[in-house]
């Protein structure tokens, strides 16, 4: 009778654990296939997103660019900025998909985007001799691209009198220079040195900025070259002859 009360019992407990583990299974299954199905029907949806051109968004400042891109629905990003002697700052240099290609909406277009010309500094070359503005020109990267002569009475030959751009403008990698050709000519007429002391003499081609070559001996200009009256400039070389006011006197007697 006790066997017979406990198997009864062990028969019981076995089916309902059976049945629990079936419940367990089942509900196991359901969730598998739900979770399958979902991905399924979320990747469907996903992949199922229109496709659209990408625009041509090269040479077209940031707002421009925006505008398009969000007309296909389609996003945006800076990925760097490079200098660019042509295209002003904001304007888009490239883009990482190129123009006319067919993608999914939702992507994102990386661009590079101008800084716009490189700014050189330009220094100051006036009152340099040349060969130092060469010098300072070569420190600088920059490259002289012409020099141009003039007539300058402020400035000694070979003296940098100008330049283009000036030392306050920017932008630029090269340079003109403008140099001093040494002052105007300045004409004269040959004075008459004869009779003339040394001192006077002396006195006088300094004042007319002339070269004085002496010959003889004496404190008394006896001759000249050129002749008193020929046309002469500022730098030119006037001979002066010497003689004692004795040997004067004694020709004349």
């Amino acid at each position: 009778m006790i066997w017979t009360v406990f198997s009864l019992q062990y028969f019981l407990c076995t089916d309902l654990l059976m049945k629990t583990i079936f419940k367990i299974t089942l509900y196991f299954t359901l969730f598998l296939v739900l979770t399958v199905f979902s991905s399924y029907v979320t990747f469907r949806i996903m992949g199922a997103k229109k496709t659209v051109a990408v625009p041509d968004l090269r040479k077209k400042n940031l707002i421009e660019a925006n505008k398009e891109i969000m007309e296909r629905r389609l996003y945006i990003k800076i990925d760097g900025e490079e200098f660019n002697q042509t295209l002003p700052a904001g304007t888009i240099i490239r883009q990482e998909i190129p123009p006319r290609e067919r993608i999914k909406q939702g992507r994102t277009i990386r661009v590079i985007i101008s800084k716009g010309p490189k700014r050189y500094y330009m220094p100051d070359f006036i009152g340099l001799n040349v060969d130092e503005a060469r010098d300072l020109a070569i420190k600088n990267n920059l490259k002289i691209k012409r020099i141009l002569r003039a007539r300058s009475d402020a400035y000694e030959k070979d003296t940098v009198i100008g330049q283009r751009p000036t030392p306050d403008e920017r932008g630029a990698d090269r340079v003109s220079l403008l140099v001093s050709n040494g002052p105007f000519d300045v004409l004269y007429s040959c004075p008459d040195f004869a009779g003339m002391s040394l001192s006077a003499a002396k006195e006088l081609v300094e004042k007319m900025g002339l070269e004085i070559e002496l010959s003889g001996y004496g404190s008394r200009i006896v001759g000249q070259k050129p002749a008193a009256g020929s046309i002469i400039k500022r730098g030119d070389l006037i001979k002066l002859k010497l003689e004692h006011k004795e040997e004067q006197r004694l020709r004349w007697l």
